[in-house]
């Protein structure tokens, strides 16, 4: 059952077990809110939707403080109203379907945006982590930054697959946020890449994708100041087969090597974007390099900069990794795929 679904029918249950009974929903309420639920799960296969995130607040919170965006079949997204001071109060999205224009319940923004509720927000809800600036890239331009930018960032691109719809936490204000990303037609979605954004010649590029039941076993990292190679190795009933090493034109000082247990998955991946110095000055390379699975976080390898990276998922599985090398790692993404 989709989260967001499930969330819906909870909101339902708490509401119908108020003690008072004017506090409880009328019945045509219900009804209402039980088809919001049906639509919201029948919207979209399951086994087509990656969810990348989120950022922002990592509490689970109540089921009212959830919310999702999802964009219907055949439906495109016309308006994005966003309410924001200096951070981002609510978020609210019209789709146009043969025509027809269609608004979503607003995420958030109990409490408003403007000067005055500002001043109210931060003396009485202080110390909450939230969202304080979005920013909204398309094919044609880019739309923002709305809210005011702060030092803990976030940046998620995507080459294959298409925007889906949003989610995250919510209630005076946008305390968390993250996407919705409908995979191609091979279930597979590439987020990234971080780095270089040049495309530069085919013997450039790089990638590993993990084949069926195959399980990533290690992780050779040749690094010093910057990431200079990387190297990876799976197994599939006992047999391992190790990769081509991308990268590695230039040396590094260290090599590491991450070993993965068996029932050790990558759900998330951390990095910076630096530039590199010497022989091979003046390009825009990964300067370090962090894995985090479900059983513990590897590294950083490398040197951390100040310009960070993240990608972490909720929804989908690691199917592997792209990007450009050459004398260093210029530029990293992953592959993600659907859960069937």
């Amino acid at each position: 059952m989709k989260l967001s679904s499930l969330n819906t029918f909870a909101a339902i249950a708490y509401q119908c077990l108020k003690a008072d009974r004017n506090e409880r929903l009328k019945m045509a309420q219900i009804v209402e809110e039980l088809e919001k639920a049906y639509k919201i799960q029948a919207s979209l296969n399951t086994a087509e939707i990656i969810r990348v995130g989120s950022w922002g607040n990592k509490s689970s919170g109540g089921p009212y403080n959830c919310w999702d965006f999802i964009l219907e079949k055949d439906h495109k997204l016309k308006k994005i109203f966003i309410e924001h001071g200096d951070l981002i109060y609510s978020l609210t999205f019209v789709t146009e379907s043969t025509g027809i224009l269609y608004t979503s319940e607003k995420a958030g923004g109990r409490n408003g945006g403007g000067i005055v509720t500002e001043r109210v927000i931060r003396r009485k809800y202080a110390g909450q982590t939230i969202i304080s600036s979005l920013t909204f890239i398309t094919n044609d331009t880019t739309r923002g930054p709305f809210g005011r930018d702060s030092d803990t960032s976030f940046y998620v691109p995507w080459e294959k697959g298409n925007f889906g719809g949003f989610y995250g936490l919510a209630g005076n204000h946008i305390a968390g946020i993250g996407l919705y990303m409908k995979a191609s037609s091979d279930g597979i979605t590439r987020v990234g890449k971080w780095g270089m954004k040049s495309h530069g010649r085919p013997d450039n590029q790089w990638f590993i994708r993990l084949e069926k039941n195959h399980h990533l076993k290690r992780i050779i990292i040749d690094h010093g100041y910057l990431i200079f190679s990387l190297m990876f190795t799976t197994e599939f009933r006992g047999e391992e087969k190790t990769s081509n090493k991308a990268g590695g034109r230039a040396g590094g000082d260290i090599v590491s090597e991450v070993t993965f247990a068996w029932d050790e998955e990558i759900i998330a991946l951390g990095g910076t974007v630096g530039v590199s110095r010497g022989t091979y000055a003046g390009y825009t390379i990964i300067s370090s390099l962090t894995f985090i699975t479900n059983k513990q976080t590897h590294g950083p390898y490398g040197n951390v900069t100040t310009r960070p990276f993240n990608v972490l998922w909720d929804k989908g599985s690691f199917a592997g990794f792209y990007g450009r090398a050459g004398a260093f790692i210029y530029a990293i993404g992953v592959y993600l795929k659907t859960d069937v």
